[in-house]
């Protein structure tokens, strides 16, 4: 360039400059465009060249830029070439590794800087959005959960889980919760979101469900979490639901434990009897067994409140007895124990007590109670093996303790002058009972002396036969006296024994009234309707006095008759006769034996009648059967003509020649007829005429056939009746040149 050059006089001169200009680093880079870059995480990888340039000289350091990255909290994950300026990421982005507040934006700082002196430089942001995608599982805050939850509470809230999903949008944290295992459908499990990936679960129980710790204590269920993921992983934790007890139901008595027990009366036993158990399956139970009612029975029957202090049941369920000795089987022989269950911690929601238990106490007898006799009733008479007194015992024990054994101890005669004189073997006791009332009847062994005047004291024992212990007895004296029996006296009355027996105490009162005596009835008995009497029953008995002497019939009328107030009363009472036993029955015995004589005889005369009628009906018949054969044969056989027949077994024999060889033998009676007691087959074998007895049927039936010209009578000889009405029939015959000795009606 050119440049004048002036002095002060204006003169002036000009040459040629060549300036050479030198660069300095005036310039910074310059970057052109923004970086905006999106990537979706795992898969996409960045790659970005940073554009920027430097307008200082070129190819000199001034112009020359080198890249960098600034330090970040992400820019460890990139590279950037420093002559390039291209940016890379180091690895796969994770979105879930980006704070969440950031929304996936990762700003990386690159410098941009000249080489040159100095160095001039200049930021660029490079924004990477990375994109979420659903790479992430829900994962539980627990993997075991344990809730409790009170039974019996519908509705209530059992516990809460908590699930939290990585993924940082919305679409990929959404979580869903589903419940399973044994007893899940009593469960509702209601799902919630919190937000930044949160969510929780709720589970309740149903209103319409409460659950019963009684029967299912616990439960063990699986919750899982899912997100709508197209390959359907979810994530799983266990709950275990714990079931509180509560005091909600009523206890229950072991019926073991209220088995029948026994327990001897009378002080035998004391202390513990029974141990009553009571038993609850609530785990919080306080149990106490109360008595509520005692009931006290004998024999069946309701008897109030006599066991009511005997036993005692205390809290924990030991059965004691109370009063030992109070114990009597004879009043109550059963003693039922009401007994309940209560727990004292029940909610007050549910009953607190069990059902009544009867614990049933059967008190055994002991032998704690002697015989004793009830009033004596006696009887009088001599003759031996005759009951002649009787005594009555009880014993208000049972079983073996209350059977009672009579036996005699003693026998003393006591004369009218009060002497006594001991006696053996004149009297024994039988036993018998019936409805727990024991009879012990006195009979003689032998025939009393009738000489002797006075009484009999037979000391009775009544002994109980315990199976256990000693037996206890107790002892009566009876009178026996020895009145005649002569002297019993009979009263008949117009009413039957029923009604004489229900006004006995009325009748015995008034007699004794008018005797002055003990007045001992032996019976009341009915008198036949049959028989000619005024009364309807009567009544024996003995009049005796204290000393042993008893009143006759005439000495009772006497005394009746003198008392016109005693008297009146038996009229009333239905009297009508007295008179003595020994009169109105001494001719019976010979009424008897008369009439059985006289039976005896006329059936032994029809015995001898009916023999001697059947020996002549069978004669009869047998002699004129024979006559009826000998005709029939005569008959068939024509005059003069011997029919040559067989000989027949047992008769003569004649031979063709008409010869008899008996003929010249002299002819004998046998006097067969007169042996009636030969049998039928004996006759009829002697007899040349009969024939065998095997055709004796046949005969009869011809015989019947054959027509009689006239009838026979029974007075006239059979066969002469025949041979008269043969010469009738055939007159023009000859006489037969012979006679036979054996057709002779003798000899049949």
């Amino acid at each position: 360039m050119g440049h004048p050059a002036t002095d002060g006089g204006n003169l002036s001169g000009s040459t040629t400059l060549h300036v050479v200009l030198l660069d300095i680093n005036d310039n910074s880079p310059v970057v052109s465009g923004s970086y905006n870059i999106f990537v979706q995480e795992e898969e996409g990888d960045v790659f970005v060249t940073i554009q920027a340039q430097d307008n200082d000289q070129p190819d000199t350091n001034n112009s020359r830029l080198h890249f960098s990255l600034l330090p970040g909290p992400y820019s460890h994950n990139f590279s950037v070439d420093p002559d390039k300026g291209i940016l890379r990421n180091l690895g796969p982005l994770d979105r879930e590794a980006i704070e969440p507040a950031l929304g996936g934006r990762i700003v990386l700082t690159v410098l941009v800087a000249d080489c040159g002196v100095p160095v001039l430089s200049t930021e660029v942001n490079v924004t990477i959005n990375v994109e979420d995608i659903n790479d992430n599982l829900p994962i539980f805050n627990q993997s075991v959960y344990s809730f409790s939850v009170k039974e019996r509470d519908p509705g209530e809230l059992v516990g809460v889980v908590k699930a939290w999903d990585a993924d940082q949008t919305e679409a990929n944290n959404r979580i869903s919760f589903s419940l399973s295992g044994s007893g899940a459908n009593n469960f509702v499990l209601r799902g919630s979101l919190l937000g930044s990936g949160w969510a929780e679960g709720h589970l309740w129980l149903p209103s319409d469900v409460s659950l019963d710790y009684e029967t299912q204590a616990a439960y063990n269920l699986t919750v899982s979490a899912e997100n709508p993921d197209p390959q359907g992983k979810q994530a799983t934790a266990k709950v275990f639901v714990a079931v509180e007890d509560v005091n909600d139901e009523a206890p229950t008595l072991d019926s073991a434990s209220l088995r029948g027990i026994r327990v001897a009366e009378n002080g035998s036993q004391h202390g513990l009897v029974a141990q009553v158990i009571a038993r609850d399956v609530d785990t919080m139970a306080q149990l106490e067994v109360q008595l509520v009612n005692v009931i006290c029975t004998k024999a069946g029957v309701n008897v109030g409140s006599l066991c009511h202090g005997w036993f005692s049941v205390l809290a924990n369920g030991s059965v004691f007895i109370r009063q030992s000795e109070a114990i009597d089987y004879e009043t109550c022989d059963l003693v039922t124990l009401v007994v309940r269950a209560c727990d004292l911690t029940t909610d007050p929601r549910f009953l607190a007590y069990s059902d009544n238990g009867s614990l049933a106490i059967t008190i055994e007898d002991m032998n704690d109670n002697a015989p004793y006799f009830l009033p004596a009733n006696k009887t009088f008479g001599k003759r031996p093996g005759v009951v002649h007194s009787f005594s009555q015992a009880r014993d208000d024990d049972s079983g073996n303790n209350g059977a009672i054994l009579f036996s005699i101890l003693q026998v003393d005669f006591m004369t009218k002058d009060g002497a006594t004189t001991p006696f053996q073997g004149f009297f024994r006791v039988t036993t018998s009972s019936e409805a727990n009332v024991f009879t012990g009847s006195i009979e003689l062994v032998t025939n009393l002396d009738s000489t002797l005047q006075g009484a009999y004291q037979v000391t009775v024992q009544a002994q109980d036969t315990p199976s256990v212990g000693p037996a206890l007895e107790a002892k009566i004296t009876l009178d026996l006296f020895t009145v005649d029996q002569s002297l019993r006296v009979r009263l008949q009355f117009s009413m039957t024994k029923e009604e004489v027996g229900a006004n006995m105490d009325e009748i015995t009162a008034a007699l004794v009234q008018a005797t002055r005596t003990t007045v001992y009835v032996v019976s009341i008995q009915d008198i036949e309707s049959t028989a000619r009497a005024r009364g309807r029953s009567y009544l024996d008995a003995y009049f005796v006095f204290s000393n042993g002497t008893a009143l006759t019939l005439d000495e009772l009328s006497v005394m009746i008759r003198n008392d016109q107030d005693s008297l009146m009363q038996l009229l009333q009472l239905g009297l009508v006769v007295l008179g003595s036993q020994e009169s109105q029955e001494s001719d019976l015995p010979k009424l008897l034996i008369g009439v059985t004589t006289g039976l005896g005889v006329a059936l032994l005369l029809v015995i001898v009648l009916m023999t001697t009628a059947l020996l002549c009906t069978r004669k009869s018949y047998h002699r004129k059967l024979r006559a009826v054969k000998a005709a029939k044969e005569a008959r068939k056989t024509a005059a003069g003509v011997m029919p040559l027949a067989s000989a027949i077994p047992g008769t003569n024999m004649y031979t063709t020649e008409r010869a008899n060889p008996m003929l010249n033998l002299p002819t004998k009676d046998l006097n067969f007829e007169s042996q009636s007691s030969s049998s039928d087959l004996d006759h009829m074998s002697l007899n040349s005429l009969d024939d065998n007895s095997v055709d004796l049927e046949k005969d009869k039936e011809i015989t019947k056939n054959e027509p009689l010209h006239s009838p026979m009578e029974l007075d006239t000889e059979p066969l002469g009746v025949v041979l008269s009405g043969r010469k009738m029939d055939r007159g023009g015959q000859h006489a037969l040149p012979f006679t036979n000795a054996g057709l002779d009606t003798t000899d049949l």
